[in-house]
């Protein structure tokens, strides 16, 4: 299965999602897309800049530090496996893959999504996506 289709099987699957796209944080790139409309894949161009950032920003190494001198988190791992941003109108998920640190799938849903659905829902299909790559 191709990566367009595996993110295309989770937008069908995820509630309320528009768009989902597959980053390589070491170069910023979407490495595949589905979206629902042309404005969709216009905002995943600026979440795949955004993403390593997010992931790997001062701000976010900083605060996994803290959370590593308190003992809350393991010494060994690569940083947070996911991060949900919620804003005006969206709800943006970000899963990092475990089989590729440095890669990352994001689903853009509206700020309709039940939200413990689209949690559950994304996370199933990590895998599935991830095989894809």
């Amino acid at each position: 299965m191709s990566i367009e289709a595996a993110l295309n099987t989770a937008i069908h699957t995820i509630p309320d999602c528009i768009a989902a796209g597959y980053v390589d944080m070491e170069t910023g790139m979407l490495l595949g897309t589905s979206f629902a409309s042309p404005e969709d894949a216009t905002a995943l161009d600026s979440l795949a800049i955004a993403v390593a950032n997010l992931f790997q920003g001062r701000g976010v190494r900083g605060f996994e530090e803290l959370l590593r001198a308190n003992g809350t988190e393991e010494a060994g791992q690569s940083g947070f496996g996911e991060i949900a941003v919620f804003s005006k109108d969206r709800l943006n998920i970000f899963l990092r893959t475990q089989a590729y640190p440095d890669h990352v799938v994001c689903y853009t849903c509206r700020n309709s999504a039940n939200v413990g659905l689209a949690l559950t829902k994304s996370h199933l299909s990590l895998g599935p996506v991830a095989a894809a790559v």
